[in-house]
């Protein structure tokens, strides 16, 4: 027998959980350093830091540091999605919930 009070009580729990996971990424850091670029994103893709290491005076041409830069951001932002899903995953069972998973 379908019930109907089991499943809005595990739809309860499920978004508390998900509210929970939300607030721990966004207190969460991830650390990408590709060359002499350093990026820290949170867990909700916000930049929080970004760094360059002294041998950036040796590159060749802005281009090459705008080139390191946006990869090192592009990474750090994938590397931030994979951490989400990760958790959000937990939470949902693997169920494919469009717009969290």
């Amino acid at each position: 027998m379908f019930d109907q009070a089991k499943l809005v009580k595990q739809a309860w729990d499920m978004k508390k959980q998900m509210e929970r996971v939300q607030k721990e990424l966004e207190h969460s850091e991830i650390v990408v350093k590709l060359g002499s670029v350093t990026v820290t994103i949170t867990g909700t893709q916000v930049i929080n830091q970004i760094k360059l290491d002294p041998t950036v005076q040796e590159m060749e041409n802005i281009q090459e540091l705008e080139k390191a830069i946006k990869q090192a951001m592009n990474k750090a932002i994938s590397d931030s999605q994979d951490v989400a899903k990760k958790e959000l995953q937990k939470v949902t069972g693997g169920l494919n919930i469009p717009g969290l998973t």
